[in-house]
This record gives C-alpha cells, sequence and structure tokens, in this order.
C-alpha cells in the first residue's frame, strides 16, 4: 500500500511537472500590461502553454462597425500538441472597462491550429480585455484527461495624442498582460 502511495505521488508530481504547472496555476505569465500606440502595434508572448500574438490595425474615417481592430492569435506548445488526442474547442470573448461587449469567437479546430479571430471594436482609451480557453483530450503517459488552457490578455489602444502616459497610471499594474494557465484532469 505505501509504495503504491508513493507511486501515485511520484506520478501526479512527474505528470504536474511535465506538464509545467500545478493545478490551478500560472505558467510564465507575467509580461506586465500593453497599451498599443500608433507606433508600437504588435504584442507577442511565449509560455509553456503556447504563443499568443495581439496587434492593433488603426482605423481613421471610413470603415462602418470597425474601430481599430484587434487580430490576435494563439497555438499551443509543442508539448501540449503531443499529449492531444482531439480536437480543442477554443472560445474567446472581450472584456470593455469589465464588462462583456458581446464580441466572441468559437471555433473546433486541430491542436496544431493556429487559432486565429479579431474583435473590430477597440475604441481609444478603454481598458479592453481577451480571454478565452482551449479545451481538448490528452494522453499524458497513458493517463487521460482534459487539458483545459486558458488565457487573459488586458490592453488599452492609445490614440497617439500624448495621452499614453494617463493610460499607464490607470492600468493597474499587478495585473499581468497575459496570464496562462493550463490542467489537465
Amino acid at each position: 500500500m505505501r509504495k503504491v502511495l508513493h507511486l501515485t505521488i511520484a506520478f501526479a508530481a512527474f505528470l504536474a511537472a511535465s506538464v509545467g504547472l500545478a493545478i490551478p496555476a500560472v505558467a510564465g505569465g507575467d509580461y506586465g500590461e500593453k497599451i498599443f500606440e500608433v507606433g508600437d502595434q504588435f504584442f507577442q508572448a511565449t509560455d509553456s502553454n503556447g504563443h499568443f500574438t495581439a496587434q492593433v490595425t488603426y482605423v481613421v474615417g471610413g470603415r462602418p462597425f470597425r474601430a481599430n481592430p484587434v487580430a490576435f492569435s494563439l497555438v499551443i506548445s509543442p508539448y501540449l500538441r503531443s499529449i492531444a488526442t482531439g480536437t480543442m474547442q477554443c472560445r474567446a470573448w472581450q472584456s470593455k472597462n469589465g464588462a462583456l461587449t458581446g464580441a466572441s469567437d468559437y471555433h473546433s479546430i486541430p491542436p496544431g491550429y493556429l487559432w486565429h479571430w479579431t474583435f473590430p471594436e477597440n475604441p481609444i482609451g478603454p481598458h479592453m480585455q481577451a480571454s478565452g480557453s482551449c479545451v481538448f483530450p490528452v494522453n499524458a503517459g497513458g493517463r487521460t484527461g482534459t487539458a483545459n488552457v486558458r488565457f487573459v490578455f488586458r490592453y488599452v489602444v492609445d490614440g497617439g495624442g500624448g495621452d499614453a502616459a494617463t493610460h499607464r497610471q490607470a492600468v493597474p499594474s499587478d495585473k499581468p498582460a497575459l496570464v496562462s494557465s493550463a490542467s489537465i484532469r
């Protein structure tokens, strides 16, 4: 009995280490906040769960129903792809000043796919947030389960009118821009 318990604890520690996380946990992810500016329109971050990007396109006049669209992408890490055994169900949603905007994205995709989506409305100034998760079946060393890779990305689209300093003071510095975590159950 004692040997089985030690093997169970050892396997659980191995599984947590191989995924790079305990449940629940934050992997890497402390990238600070991102304030997009006219000369700084791109963000990227990589942690043990994958590679994330965001890019704003400033829109001057013209296109109705689109204000500074931000395009995002996420691809899960090579390790998570290696243990994935089925299709990922990926969802993303947007918040503005803490309230959901109604913008969202859902895709059922293979584990190696570069998931990409756009939130079309990103007005100058408000505190925006992109949140989401990808859920998929896994087999890690003969143990089957479900992985849930979650992320949060906080950002402000700055208008380039010299107000970036105001946004920097307003964005809480204790909240990371990208918080990514994964759990396997």
